[in-house]
């Protein structure tokens, strides 16, 4: 009996430590604008509604990695539009031009329309002329970086191998920032990133590493900024757990410890396809974490964290989570 009772102690014991955790950990945003700002900020929201062709989802945002926006009409009046791009595209010149540069002032969610315009199979370019649909349509994919195959649905990555293709219902998001509270509306927003961070400890949290993103060959956001700034000689634990499946080579099942489709990864200190690795400062040297680094930095900045391997396939699947915690100096 007295053991059964120690054993239920130290369960609650521990049960306790986690649930305290929890209540100490807050949702963060990074949000990714089109104009290529960076924004992150605490959020209060706890679910995700998403809307998909087999129904609405109610996603418990734990269970939510990222959300790349699709590019909508929403707030878009189609048939004015249309109007203009047909005096683009017919009226004598001084026409064209006024109507050109009304709907170049125009939000992002006019492109869908101007991309129906041109791919309808009436349509002939115009020659000849400084005003054309075509040019208009070069200059919005240009000025909202958008490539010519972009979404016209959001795609939501769960925490798993999951993408979700829906909608994301949302006119703006409220976040608390280190500049206080701001709002950012939909239309200028590329994609969400979800993390969690300990307000009690600037020195710890948990993010999560998306194949499709964060991986070492990428240039263009590869390494995840976790914010959390390590000084020299400081005590670091890493814990990281998922799986990703890495085009590039050849769709194989990695884990964090560079293990590939359920065979354990080498046993060495050198960073191995597939592998979570770190580094302190944007100049510093890769390391290997794994799945468990324990350790002290041997410099001072910002933790960085990234998927092993040189080449990125855009095609990567599933994501690592990644616990970080730096003890307190």
């Amino acid at each position: 009996m007295a053991k059964a009772l120690r054993l239920f102690l130290v369960f609650t014991l521990l049960l306790s430590g986690i649930v305290a955790e929890a209540q100490n950990e807050r949702t963060f945003f990074t949000v990714k604008m089109r104009n290529g700002d960076v924004i992150t900020g605490m959020t209060e929201i706890s679910s995700i509604s998403f809307k998909t062709a087999y129904g609405d989802l109610a996603m418990p945002i734990r269970d939510v990695s990222t959300i790349t926006l699709g590019i909508n009409t929403t707030g878009i009046d189609k048939n004015q539009v249309r109007d203009l791009l047909d005096k683009v595209q017919n009226g004598p010149l001084n026409e064209a031009s006024s109507a050109f540069d009304r709907v170049l002032k125009m939000e992002v969610g006019v492109v869908p329309v101007i991309k129906e315009y041109i791919s309808s199979s009436t349509y002939k370019k115009r020659e000849n002329s400084d005003f054309s649909v075509d040019l208009l349509y070069d200059v919005l994919l240009s000025r909202y970086n958008l490539p010519k195959n972009f979404h016209t649905k959001d795609l939501l990555q769960t925490t798993g191998a999951s993408v979700i293709e829906g909608r994301y219902d949302f006119e703006s998001i409220g976040l608390e920032t280190d500049y206080g509270s701001i709002s950012v509306n939909r239309a200028k927003i590329v994609s969400i990133a979800v993390s969690f961070k300990d307000v009690n400890n600037p020195g710890s949290g948990t993010y999560k590493l998306n194949a499709n993103q964060h991986i070492l060959g990428n240039s263009n956001g590869g390494w995840l900024n976790t914010g959390i700034l390590i000084r020299k000689d400081q005590s670091v634990q890493i814990l990281a757990s998922g799986v990703v499946n890495i085009a590039s080579l050849s769709n194989n099942a990695y884990t964090p410890d560079g293990g590939v489709n359920g065979t354990p990864g080498p046993k060495t200190n050198e960073p191995s396809y597939g592998c979570l690795v770190f580094k302190i400062g944007e100049s510093g040297q890769v390391v290997k974490a794994g799945d468990t680094f324990i350790g002290k930095s041997m410099g001072t900045g910002i933790l960085y964290l990234s998927i092993f391997e040189s080449v990125y396939n855009a095609a990567n699947t599933g994501t690592y989570t990644v616990k970080v915690t730096a003890n307190q100096q």
